[in-house]
């Protein structure tokens, strides 16, 4: 920008010389289209390997071109009040401002721009017999010091703004930088308040209906033994029975001792989830209880059609309980299974990578999900989205207390119609 004021403008105030000295109107304008001309190769080099180089010599050169040429008019008119003077106010507004550089810039070309002048001025005035000249001469001196004066100091008054600005917006900056960390680690706490409380409200609900199950139970176990007592008598007396008779009274029978089996068995998950037994944690290998756990269940996965990827590495230890963890496989892989109905690539994932904290278990299905409306509640007991008689609600509740039994966590990615993940959060074996 300098360059192309210093190119442009120079050449262009030719007609003041017309205006003043007439007689050098000529002479003048060669020396004004030299000093334009001297600046082009400065532009060409500007982004060159020179002008990256010796890039704080132009707001030195820049200004100092066009005060030259003034000072040599100012010489060659002979007038030592010239008013020529206040081109190099221009000069020195320019130094000041449009090429500002440094402080020690600015006061350097200050400086040479003041030599030149009296340089210029001070033979004139040597050989004038003009009376006035010497006033004139001190009064445009007298205004160039002043504006060299208050443009020094003006500019770096103005200077000393922008820092304290340039200081206060990376204050600021700095300010919301951290007040924004800040946020975002009370999201994180307030995310992990939020986790933590609904596990104890889990763990809560959990022991209220414990107690509630353990109290079912006792009242439900003596009657059944009763009936069981009763359903064996029965088909004891049904052998003496005539064989057209028989027949209908053992399917009978066999009915009856089918769903008492059946309430049998809730009543042993509820005596499972009400007294869950605390066989303490101990060092156990991951990759030999998915084997264990899905060796059981091989054939299904194979009748249905589903993929099964294990990815738990040789060597992974946790500290648990093998036949709960077992348990937890077969629960959740089963749960997988049923959720992979009549989807399409059905696939089961199961890995185990160590964390900070210990070892994360993963079991992940790409079938239909969980809806957000039934998240908080897969924990619940007897809380189940299955068909009746293909579930009781309490796989994943008795699998929630042998977790917190093992000292881990549970946490579940799920998004409907995409996937479920169950990550289970195990220590790592205490070290001897």
């Amino acid at each position: 920008m300098g360059a192309w004021f210093v190119m442009i403008l120079v050449p262009l105030c030719s007609f003041l010389d017309w205006m003043a000295y007439p007689e050098r109107y000529w002479e003048f304008l060669v020396l004004r289209l030299a000093c334009a001309a001297s600046c082009v190769p400065l532009l060409l080099a500007l982004n060159g390997s020179l002008g990256r180089k010796y890039c704080r010599a132009y707001p030195v050169i820049l200004p100092l071109l066009p005060a030259l040429m003034i000072c040599f008019m100012i010489y060659l008119s002979g007038d030592p009040g010239s008013g020529y003077y206040a081109g190099l106010t221009l000069c020195i507004v320019a130094t000041s401002f449009v090429f500002h550089w440094t402080f020690r810039e600015i006061g350097l070309t200050l400086g040479l721009v003041v030599l030149a002048y009296l340089a210029s001025t001070l033979p004139n005035l040597s050989g004038s017999d003009d009376p006035r000249a010497l006033g004139i001469f001190v009064n445009n001196t007298g205004f160039i010091l002043l504006n060299c004066v208050v443009l020094y100091f003006g500019s770096r008054q103005h200077h000393a703004i922008r820092l304290r600005e340039f200081a206060s917006r990376c204050k600021v900056e700095d300010q919301r930088e951290e007040l924004a960390a800040r946020n975002d680690e009370l999201t994180t706490t307030l995310k992990r308040l939020r986790e933590t409380e609904a596990q104890l409200d889990q763990s809560e609900k959990l022991a209220s209906i414990g107690r509630l199950s353990a109290g079912i139970v006792h009242e439900i176990n003596n009657p059944l033994n009763y009936v069981k007592s009763a359903v064996y008598l029965l088909k004891k007396k049904g052998k003496a029975l005539p064989p057209e008779v028989a027949e209908a009274f053992n399917t009978i029978a066999e009915d009856i001792g089918e769903g008492i089996d059946r309430v049998a068995a809730i009543v042993s998950d509820l005596r499972t989830f009400a007294h869950p037994e605390n066989r303490g944690a101990r060092p156990v290998n991951l990759q030999d209880v998915s084997r264990k756990a899905l060796r059981l269940l091989a054939k299904e996965i194979s009748d249905r059609g589903v993929t099964l990827v294990d990815e738990i590495p040789a060597g992974v230890i946790a500290q648990g309980d093998e036949n709960y963890l077992i348990q937890i496989f077969l629960n959740l892989v089963q749960n997988s299974l049923d959720a992979l109905a009549g989807r399409p690539s059905p696939t089961i994932l199961i890995k185990a990578q160590e964390t900070a904290g210990g070892i994360d278990l993963i079991v992940r299905d790409n079938g239909t999900g969980i809806p957000k409306e039934n998240l908080s509640k897969v924990f619940d007991p007897f809380f189940t989205t299955k068909q009746v008689g293909q579930g009781m609600g309490l796989g994943l509740s008795i699998c929630f207390r042998m977790i917190q039994q093992m000292g881990g966590e549970v946490k579940i990615d799920t998004e409907a119609g995409s996937h479920t993940q169950f990550t289970l959060s195990l220590k790592k074996p205490d070290k001897a």
